[in-house]
Protein backbone atom coordinates (compact mmCIF):
# COMPACT_ATOMS: atom_id res chain seq x y z
CA UNK A 1 0.00 0.00 0.00
CA UNK A 2 3.05 2.44 0.97
CA UNK A 3 4.55 1.53 -2.34
CA UNK A 4 1.53 2.53 -4.19
CA UNK A 5 0.58 5.77 -2.22
CA UNK A 6 4.38 6.93 -2.93
CA UNK A 7 4.10 5.81 -6.67
CA UNK A 8 0.80 8.12 -6.90
CA UNK A 9 1.81 11.03 -5.09
CA UNK A 10 5.08 10.86 -7.35
CA UNK A 11 3.66 10.14 -11.07
CA UNK A 12 0.98 12.93 -9.84
CA UNK A 13 3.98 15.89 -9.38
CA UNK A 14 5.43 14.32 -12.51
CA UNK A 15 1.85 14.87 -14.53
CA UNK A 16 1.02 17.96 -12.71
CA UNK A 17 4.33 19.45 -14.23
CA UNK A 18 3.86 18.17 -17.73
CA UNK A 19 2.63 20.81 -20.02
CA UNK A 20 1.23 17.93 -22.47
CA UNK A 21 -0.61 16.40 -19.85
CA UNK A 22 -1.91 18.92 -18.15
CA UNK A 23 -3.28 20.53 -21.29
CA UNK A 24 -5.00 17.41 -22.07
CA UNK A 25 -6.58 17.66 -18.88
CA UNK A 26 -7.83 21.05 -19.98
CA UNK A 27 -8.53 21.27 -23.70
CA UNK A 28 -10.15 17.45 -23.66
CA UNK A 29 -13.55 18.86 -21.93
CA UNK A 30 -13.39 22.04 -23.09
CA UNK A 31 -13.32 21.18 -26.77
CA UNK A 32 -16.07 18.47 -26.15
CA UNK A 33 -18.06 20.21 -23.32
CA UNK A 34 -18.53 23.48 -26.28
CA UNK A 35 -19.77 20.98 -28.96
CA UNK A 36 -21.87 19.39 -26.89
CA UNK A 37 -23.51 22.67 -25.47
CA UNK A 38 -23.42 24.04 -28.47
CA UNK A 39 -25.57 21.32 -30.17
CA UNK A 40 -28.26 21.93 -27.73
CA UNK A 41 -28.76 25.34 -28.80
CA UNK A 42 -26.18 26.45 -25.92
CA UNK A 43 -27.02 24.89 -22.59
CA UNK A 44 -24.39 22.75 -21.09
CA UNK A 45 -26.06 20.33 -19.16
CA UNK A 46 -25.16 18.50 -16.03
CA UNK A 47 -24.58 15.12 -18.38
CA UNK A 48 -22.80 16.90 -20.81
CA UNK A 49 -20.86 18.47 -18.44
CA UNK A 50 -19.48 15.51 -16.27
CA UNK A 51 -19.35 13.19 -19.45
CA UNK A 52 -16.69 16.03 -20.92
CA UNK A 53 -15.16 15.92 -17.85
CA UNK A 54 -14.71 12.03 -18.08
CA UNK A 55 -13.37 11.93 -21.70
CA UNK A 56 -10.42 14.08 -20.32
CA UNK A 57 -10.34 11.82 -17.41
CA UNK A 58 -10.01 8.53 -20.21
CA UNK A 59 -7.49 10.60 -22.08
CA UNK A 60 -5.41 10.94 -19.23
CA UNK A 61 -5.67 7.51 -18.17
CA UNK A 62 -4.29 5.86 -21.94
CA UNK A 63 -1.32 8.50 -22.08
CA UNK A 64 -0.50 8.47 -18.49
CA UNK A 65 -1.48 4.99 -16.85
CA UNK A 66 -1.66 3.03 -19.88
CA UNK A 67 1.80 4.17 -20.91
CA UNK A 68 3.39 4.34 -17.69
CA UNK A 69 5.09 1.11 -18.25
CA UNK A 70 6.17 2.20 -21.62
CA UNK A 71 7.33 4.98 -20.72
CA UNK A 72 9.07 3.86 -17.70
CA UNK A 73 11.28 1.69 -20.39
CA UNK A 74 11.49 4.35 -22.75
CA UNK A 75 13.57 6.24 -19.91
CA UNK A 76 15.51 3.79 -19.15
CA UNK A 77 13.71 3.17 -15.47
CA UNK A 78 11.78 0.18 -15.87
CA UNK A 79 14.84 -1.70 -15.33
CA UNK A 80 14.91 -0.80 -11.65
CA UNK A 81 11.16 -0.86 -11.08
CA UNK A 82 11.55 -4.99 -12.04
CA UNK A 83 14.73 -5.16 -10.46
CA UNK A 84 13.14 -3.77 -6.99
CA UNK A 85 11.91 -6.65 -4.54
CA UNK A 86 8.20 -6.05 -5.19
CA UNK A 87 5.43 -6.91 -8.11
CA UNK A 88 4.90 -4.10 -10.59
CA UNK A 89 1.46 -4.25 -9.46
CA UNK A 90 1.91 -1.59 -7.10
CA UNK A 91 3.32 0.89 -8.84
CA UNK A 92 0.80 0.53 -12.02
CA UNK A 93 -2.16 0.83 -9.58
CA UNK A 94 -0.23 4.45 -8.30
CA UNK A 95 0.33 4.98 -11.64
CA UNK A 96 -3.03 4.67 -13.08
CA UNK A 97 -4.94 6.25 -9.92
CA UNK A 98 -2.44 9.38 -10.48
CA UNK A 99 -3.93 10.21 -13.91
CA UNK A 100 -7.57 9.35 -12.96
CA UNK A 101 -7.21 12.09 -9.84
CA UNK A 102 -5.85 14.66 -12.68
CA UNK A 103 -8.85 13.40 -14.28
CA UNK A 104 -11.14 15.29 -11.13
CA UNK A 105 -9.73 18.38 -12.24
CA UNK A 106 -11.05 17.99 -15.90
CA UNK A 107 -14.30 17.52 -14.42
CA UNK A 108 -13.72 20.98 -12.86
CA UNK A 109 -12.31 22.72 -15.68
CA UNK A 110 -15.78 21.76 -17.40
CA UNK A 111 -17.51 23.25 -15.07
CA UNK A 112 -16.01 26.31 -14.57
CA UNK A 113 -15.91 26.62 -18.64
CA UNK A 114 -19.65 25.84 -19.18
CA UNK A 115 -20.23 29.13 -16.56
CA UNK A 116 -18.25 31.19 -18.13
CA UNK A 117 -18.94 30.58 -21.65
CA UNK A 118 -22.51 29.17 -21.63
CA UNK A 119 -23.75 30.87 -18.09
CA UNK A 120 -24.60 27.56 -16.62
CA UNK A 121 -23.41 25.03 -14.11
CA UNK A 122 -25.79 22.12 -15.21
CA UNK A 123 -29.49 21.73 -14.84
CA UNK A 124 -29.56 21.68 -11.06
CA UNK A 125 -31.56 19.20 -9.15
CA UNK A 126 -30.07 15.99 -7.15
CA UNK A 127 -26.33 16.06 -7.74
CA UNK A 128 -25.73 13.11 -5.81
CA UNK A 129 -26.47 10.10 -8.37
CA UNK A 130 -24.77 11.96 -10.82
CA UNK A 131 -21.61 12.55 -8.41
CA UNK A 132 -21.25 8.72 -7.44
CA UNK A 133 -21.67 7.50 -10.78
CA UNK A 134 -18.74 9.69 -11.63
CA UNK A 135 -16.71 8.35 -9.00
CA UNK A 136 -17.59 4.65 -10.25
CA UNK A 137 -16.74 5.66 -13.58
CA UNK A 138 -13.27 6.97 -12.47
CA UNK A 139 -12.54 3.75 -10.65
CA UNK A 140 -13.66 1.92 -14.26
CA UNK A 141 -10.89 3.71 -15.61
CA UNK A 142 -8.69 3.48 -12.80
CA UNK A 143 -9.34 -0.76 -13.26
CA UNK A 144 -8.48 -0.22 -17.13
CA UNK A 145 -5.26 1.55 -17.06
CA UNK A 146 -4.05 -0.76 -14.88
CA UNK A 147 -4.77 -3.68 -17.20
CA UNK A 148 -3.50 -1.70 -20.31
CA UNK A 149 -0.10 -1.18 -18.61
CA UNK A 150 0.47 -4.47 -18.96
CA UNK A 151 -1.22 -5.07 -22.19
CA UNK A 152 0.98 -2.57 -23.82
CA UNK A 153 3.67 -3.98 -22.47
CA UNK A 154 3.43 -7.49 -23.78
CA UNK A 155 2.26 -6.13 -27.63
CA UNK A 156 4.81 -3.27 -27.47
CA UNK A 157 2.15 -1.38 -29.26
CA UNK A 158 1.50 1.36 -27.40
CA UNK A 159 1.44 4.66 -28.93
CA UNK A 160 -0.58 2.43 -31.92
CA UNK A 161 -2.84 1.06 -29.39
CA UNK A 162 -3.36 4.39 -27.72
CA UNK A 163 -4.40 6.12 -30.83
CA UNK A 164 -6.82 3.43 -31.89
CA UNK A 165 -8.94 3.16 -28.52
CA UNK A 166 -9.43 6.92 -27.50
CA UNK A 167 -12.06 7.97 -29.72
CA UNK A 168 -14.30 4.23 -30.00
CA UNK A 169 -14.02 3.70 -26.48
CA UNK A 170 -15.91 6.73 -25.55
CA UNK A 171 -18.24 6.83 -28.22
CA UNK A 172 -19.30 3.29 -27.43
CA UNK A 173 -19.57 3.93 -23.16
CA UNK A 174 -21.59 7.10 -24.38
CA UNK A 175 -19.58 9.30 -21.94
CA UNK A 176 -20.78 12.23 -24.31
CA UNK A 177 -23.81 11.33 -25.46
CA UNK A 178 -26.11 8.70 -24.37
CA UNK A 179 -25.33 5.14 -25.88
CA UNK A 180 -29.44 4.58 -26.47
CA UNK A 181 -28.43 7.01 -29.26
CA UNK A 182 -26.01 4.12 -30.87
CA UNK A 183 -26.65 0.85 -33.42
CA UNK A 184 -27.59 -1.97 -30.85
CA UNK A 185 -24.23 -4.14 -30.95
CA UNK A 186 -21.69 -0.94 -30.22
CA UNK A 187 -23.74 -0.74 -27.16
CA UNK A 188 -23.35 -4.30 -26.78
CA UNK A 189 -19.57 -3.77 -27.16
CA UNK A 190 -19.68 -0.92 -24.40
CA UNK A 191 -21.05 -2.79 -22.23
CA UNK A 192 -17.79 -5.17 -21.71
CA UNK A 193 -16.65 -2.12 -20.66
CA UNK A 194 -16.45 -0.78 -16.94
CA UNK A 195 -17.52 2.79 -18.48
CA UNK A 196 -20.40 1.23 -20.65
CA UNK A 197 -22.27 1.00 -17.56
CA UNK A 198 -21.60 3.94 -14.99
CA UNK A 199 -22.19 6.70 -18.05
CA UNK A 200 -25.87 5.53 -18.35
CA UNK A 201 -26.19 5.84 -14.86
CA UNK A 202 -25.70 9.46 -14.98
CA UNK A 203 -29.06 9.65 -16.90
CA UNK A 204 -30.81 8.30 -13.59
CA UNK A 205 -32.16 9.37 -10.66
CA UNK A 206 -31.55 7.18 -7.56
CA UNK A 207 -33.73 3.54 -7.52
CA UNK A 208 -32.92 0.44 -8.81
CA UNK A 209 -32.11 0.34 -12.04
CA UNK A 210 -29.02 3.48 -11.11
CA UNK A 211 -27.82 0.73 -8.19
CA UNK A 212 -27.94 -1.88 -10.95
CA UNK A 213 -26.13 -0.28 -14.00
CA UNK A 214 -23.56 0.88 -11.12
CA UNK A 215 -23.41 -2.43 -9.43
CA UNK A 216 -22.19 -3.59 -13.06
CA UNK A 217 -19.93 -1.54 -13.78
CA UNK A 218 -17.90 -2.23 -9.72
CA UNK A 219 -18.17 -5.81 -10.89
CA UNK A 220 -16.47 -5.50 -14.25
CA UNK A 221 -14.26 -3.01 -12.58
CA UNK A 222 -12.77 -5.51 -10.30
CA UNK A 223 -12.42 -8.23 -13.08
CA UNK A 224 -10.41 -5.60 -14.92
CA UNK A 225 -8.25 -4.98 -12.08
CA UNK A 226 -7.63 -8.95 -11.30
CA UNK A 227 -6.60 -9.61 -15.08
CA UNK A 228 -4.46 -6.70 -14.57
CA UNK A 229 -3.12 -7.74 -11.93
CA UNK A 230 -2.37 -11.61 -13.06
CA UNK A 231 -1.29 -9.98 -16.20
CA UNK A 232 1.50 -7.62 -14.97
CA UNK A 233 2.44 -10.53 -12.09
CA UNK A 234 3.30 -12.73 -15.30
CA UNK A 235 4.91 -9.95 -17.05
CA UNK A 236 7.29 -8.92 -14.47
CA UNK A 237 8.40 -12.85 -14.30
CA UNK A 238 8.68 -13.26 -18.01
CA UNK A 239 10.68 -10.00 -17.86
CA UNK A 240 13.13 -11.72 -15.13
CA UNK A 241 13.87 -15.00 -16.22
CA UNK A 242 13.87 -13.58 -20.39
CA UNK A 243 15.67 -10.50 -20.05
CA UNK A 244 13.66 -8.84 -22.52
CA UNK A 245 12.78 -5.50 -21.51
CA UNK A 246 15.11 -3.51 -23.45
CA UNK A 247 13.63 -5.03 -26.61
CA UNK A 248 11.36 -2.53 -28.27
Amino acid sequence: MRLAIAAWLLQLRLLSRSPFFGWMALLTPLVYCSIAAMMSDGHASTRTIVGAGLMGAWSTTLFGAAEALFMQRYSGTLELLVGAPRSLVAPVFGFSLATVTLGVYSLVAAWIWSVLAFRTGGDGGDALPTVIAALVSMAGLVAVGVLLAGVYVVTRKAMELTNVLEYPIWLICGVLFPSSMLWPPFVVLGRLIPLGWSTPALDLPLGAEWGGYLGASLVLTAVYLAVGVVLLRRVDTLARVRGTLRLR
